[in-house]
């Protein structure tokens, strides 16, 4: 059985898989293209993960608010 406390609509999947391939594109931009300090990299890591969470927990609450 699926637990609902971890889900999101179809339409939400598309989404986060959309923000991960933004992630992934400015990223790579970044480290072939832009000579930036380690730190950089970091920080774009932590906001990205912030970001993403955030965006999953919108999605996630959009999702179970139209269940019930």
């Amino acid at each position: 059985m699926v637990n609902p406390k971890q889900q999101v609509s179809g339409r939400g999947i598309r989404i986060l898989g959309l923000f991960v391939v933004v992630y992934l594109l400015i990223g790579s931009y970044m480290y072939f293209y832009m000579d930036l300090p380690t730190l950089a990299y970091a920080g774009y890591g932590l906001l990205s993960w912030v970001v993403g969470m955030l965006l999953f927990y919108r999605l996630h609450n959009a999702y179970m608010s139209n269940l019930g």
